[in-house]
């Protein structure tokens, strides 16, 4: 009988969870620049920037192992 491979699923969660905070921190970002571009409102686009980024970067450090790595 062949022996079964345990997974754990917190490396995974947490990937997929950084993942996640990286692709919306992304979508954020986009649509600060897009739905502010030519207005004179400047420090409300810069605002919603840095809650994409502040969604990005926790993001980033979560899903910087991949957990196939080991």
């Amino acid at each position: 009988m062949r022996a079964r491979r345990q997974v754990a699923y917190g490396p995974w969660l947490r990937y997929y969870l950084g993942r996640l905070l990286q692709v919306t921190g992304l979508l954020v970002t986009l649509v600060a620049v897009t739905a502010f571009f030519g207005t004179p409102s400047t420090t409300a686009m810069l605002r919603m920037m840095l809650v994409g980024v502040a969604l990005f970067v926790p993001g980033w450090a979560l899903a910087r192992k991949d957990p196939r790595a080991g």
